[in-house]
């Protein structure tokens, strides 16, 4: 953080980039405070933290965002159901045969509530869906007075007290094209058929992990900030402003990284639809301890960054961290496609082997001499015969041991900072593919 990460840092500001800045420690955004007023970037600093001016509702900015496929219900479901999954992971749970069916049945039931919503020309809230939900058919006794109903005013009569019945009769109302009629009989075969015959424990399942979902954006930061109004959208980076999400993990927990991580995705999405041109101004996303934050879409970002002119800065202490909150049984995987992905990387002083093991690898191998020698006393003389040889072996460049004894900065190392620097697809000035270098923490 205080060497390589402060660095680069430095080169962002002073180039004038646009930037994202999650937050995991509670003086990560003092810190960014501090920068912006030492690198003369003050101005382009926005602070995102409770209490302030500033409101995010991710369905109302993936609906009213303008441009090809906004506000469609598979793109705003997969917003929750990235979310969900993450929450999902944090609790512990894994990605495995019998999860996927829960997840496959939250995400038909969300298609269908939004489907619901939107042509009913309501308000694409997390109350509103919840409401819908929560007052949605679950058994004979509601369906059968449904099918008894023969006149339209009975209909109207019984939405004025019950909000899922009043978006369905306004739904019915608004179907004009064919593409909403075929949406209304989905919404109505899901709802009055498909949902309210459900066996009760799969249903009251599918209700609880929605419902569950939902509960943080009813309160707290999330309801005050990410469930209103949207006043801040991710494209004011692109002029040049660097917002810095001040919910740190350590203060706001699972709340935290549900904000940031949310902010996060959209903002990446938002990268990826600019379009680029000599003039574009290049963004950064700033990720200190990076394991809390990290998801699949990760990797698919990280693919068409560079020509997005978006850079990623992720630090973590050692990628054990990222195994253990990447969670499932292809976790491994995961994060191999993810930091195979990031060009560039700096190894600092560490004592998990795993990691140690993997920058190793990551550096590669090179033929190198091997010296060696013998030794031949005379039994009947005082000669001593020496002979010395050399064999050339393949090698790792950069043994693990040697990442444990890098400079860890502060006053004992005349604030140094120590890290071995590998670029994907660069040579070094010493002909190698790495290079030892330091970092003054006090620059």
């Amino acid at each position: 953080t205080s060497g390589s990460g402060k660095t680069i840092a430095k080169a962002f500001l002073q180039s004038g980039y646009g930037g994202l800045v999650l937050c995991a420690k509670p003086d990560e955004a003092s810190e960014w405070i501090k920068y912006a007023k030492e690198w003369g970037r003050s101005h382009d600093l926005i602070l995102f933290s409770e209490g302030s001016r500033f409101q995010f509702n991710p369905l109302q900015y993936e609906t009213t965002r303008g441009g090809k496929g906004a506000g469609l219900t598979f793109n705003l479901t997969e917003l929750f159901m990235s979310v969900f999954k993450m929450g999902q992971r944090l609790s512990g749970s894994t990605s495995e045969e019998r999860e996927r069916f829960w997840e496959n049945s939250l995400r038909r039931c969300l298609n269908r509530v939004i489907d619901l919503l939107k042509l009913a020309g309501e308000d694409l809230s997390i109350s509103n869906m919840v409401e819908v939900l929560s007052l949605a058919p679950q058994g004979e006794e509601t369906l059968l007075r449904i099918n008894k109903i023969k006149d339209e005013s009975e209909y109207l009569k019984w939405a004025e007290s019950d909000y899922f019945i009043y978006c369905l009769c306004a739904a019915g109302g608004n179907a004009e094209t064919k593409q909403q009629e075929r949406d209304l009989e989905l919404i109505k075969s899901y709802f009055l058929r498909d949902f309210a015959n459900l066996d009760d424990r799969v249903r009251s399942t599918i209700r609880e992990m929605f419902l569950g979902f939902c509960e943080p954006f009813l309160s707290g930061i999330l309801n005050d900030h990410f469930a209103g109004e949207t006043n801040l959208t991710p494209e004011v980076t692109f002029e040049g402003k660097i917002i810095v999400m001040d919910f740190a993990v350590k203060d706001y927990l699972v709340s935290g990284i549900y904000a940031q991580s949310i902010f996060k995705l959209l903002w990446q999405q938002a990268v990826e639809r600019r379009r680029v041109d000599n003039n574009t101004i290049p963004v950064f996303l700033w990720v200190d301890e990076s394991q809390y934050f990290i998801n699949e879409y990760d990797s698919i970002f990280q693919t068409t960054a560079r020509s997005s002119r978006a850079c990623t800065v992720f630090l973590t202490q050692n990628i054990s961290n990222y195994y253990s909150y990447m969670g499932g049984n292809e976790a491994k995987s995961k994060v191999d496609s993810l930091l195979g992905n990031l060009a560039t990387k700096v190894f600092h002083s560490n004592n998990d082997a795993e990691t140690n093991d993997w920058a190793s690898r990551v550096i590669g191998y090179d033929i190198i001499a091997m010296e060696g020698g013998n030794q031949q006393n005379s039994a009947f003389s005082f000669n001593i015969t020496r002979g010395e040889s050399f064999s050339m072996q393949l090698m790792p460049q950069v043994i693990p041991v040697e990442f444990t004894t890098l400079k860890t900065g502060g006053e004992e190392n005349d604030y140094e900072v120590q890290g071995i620097v590998t670029i994907s697809g660069h040579r070094w000035s010493n002909g190698k593919n790495f290079r030892r270098l330091t970092f003054k923490q006090r620059i």
